[in-house]
């Protein structure tokens, strides 16, 4: 991606946060498509996956 400003950064990081936020919208939207006894692994998963996310963006690790 070829950045030419400041704001088409800020644009791309918009792009990524939307795209992440439809991505977890949909995995959702299947495990509430599932039937109850089911939901549960889904979520598990999903948690998972959001909280790896969430510690590999978190900045304080980084030091």
């Amino acid at each position: 991606m070829d950045f030419d400003a400041p704001d088409d950064f800020a644009g791309a990081a918009i792009d990524d946060v939307a795209s992440a936020s439809r991505e977890t919208a949909d995995e959702l939207a299947r495990i509430e498509a599932a039937p109850l006894g089911e939901r549960s692994i889904g979520y598990d998963t999903l948690a998972g996956r959001l909280r790896a996310e969430l510690e590999r963006s978190d900045p304080s690790r980084d030091v």
